[in-house]
């Protein structure tokens, strides 16, 4: 038996991505109280991506000015979006993007981060002096908080969402703020299967 899962909202691109870097395909737990860092590209992590109520109290947990320490700051928080989100009417740097620009945030993201870490660089594209600058300084505190920071993007492309999983491993960020052991049980919707169900359907398969 063949069990084809449906979300309304699809994730496959995150998913998928997961299993093509890490052979899992699954969406994975995030733990925003262990981040010092928090960069949101196109995700509005605190309304309608991911879990939202877990993201909002971990979030909420490490945006508290009196409770804020040497060892454990307040979080920094850098988010790239099209529209004003809630996410990122609470971020302490809003960089506003067009939706078509939310891959080349990702790309100049990660490149910015292979060059200092040694890795290997895909290539940008420049979006604006702005925009460019924002995420060079971007890099440089996700540089700075490795281990202790978190890079979630929205997009549904596969190819997008293998390069965020390669920030997140060059921050080493994978058993830290990202669980992959522990992944959720939602969000397992595959828009391939999905279309092939269809497809079988129509021809009475």
């Amino acid at each position: 038996v063949d069990h084809v899962q449906y979300d309304t909202i699809s994730y496959a691109g995150v998913t998928n991505a997961n299993l093509r870097s890490f052979g899992k395909r699954a969406f994975p737990a995030y733990d925003l109280s262990k981040a010092d860092v928090v960069v949101g590209i196109g995700a509005a992590f605190l309304s309608n991506w991911g879990s939202s109520t877990e993201n909002t109290w971990q979030y909420a947990d490490r945006r508290r000015p009196e409770t804020a320490t040497k060892t454990m700051p307040m979080s920094r928080h850098w988010h790239f979006e099209a529209r004003m989100s809630l996410t990122g009417a609470n971020a302490d740097r809003r960089v506003a993007v067009r939706n078509s620009q939310l891959p080349s945030v990702v790309m100049g993201l990660h490149d910015a981060i292979a060059k200092a870490t040694g890795s290997t660089t895909v290539g940008t594209n420049k979006i604006s002096d702005t925009a460019d600058a924002a995420i060079a300084q971007c890099a440089g505190e996700l540089l700075a908080a490795k281990g202790k920071s978190v890079v979630m993007c929205g997009s549904n492309d596969v190819s997008t969402q293998i390069l965020v999983n390669s920030i997140n491993s060059m921050l080493g960020n994978y058993g830290s703020t990202i669980d992959l052991a522990n992944a959720s049980f939602f969000h397992q919707g595959d828009d391939g299967t999905m279309a092939q169900l269809v497809k079988d359907m129509n021809a009475g398969a």
